[in-house]
């Protein structure tokens, strides 16, 4: 699956911190079972690609996220060093 087809799975298309949270809290939560009966191996392999889906999205919403704060760290240390620059420039004319 190409990073396209992954950012193209939200409903939206933008990748928010609130749906990273609502994915991570789907998750599903393993408990303890008092029986031992099995399910059938179409319920596991169903249930098994749901898992991979969600934590393959949640890969991409992570990724996302760092990048997007990646770039405001970055581009706001550089607009600082551009606003000394320029006022250093402004003061020595």
């Amino acid at each position: 699956m190409t990073k396209k087809d992954e950012f193209g799975l939200s409903a939206s298309g933008v990748a928010t911190k609130a749906e990273l949270e609502a994915r991570i809290a789907a998750r599903p939560k393993p408990r303890a079972e008092l029986h031992l009966t099995p399910q059938g191996w179409e319920v596991a392999q169903v249930n098994g690609q749901i898992n991979k889906d969600a934590e393959r999205r949640i890969r991409a919403l992570r990724q996302s996220l760092d990048q997007a704060r990646h770039r405001l760290e970055t581009g706001h240390g550089k607009a600082l060093i551009r606003g000394k620059a320029k006022h250093a420039f402004d003061r020595g004319r």
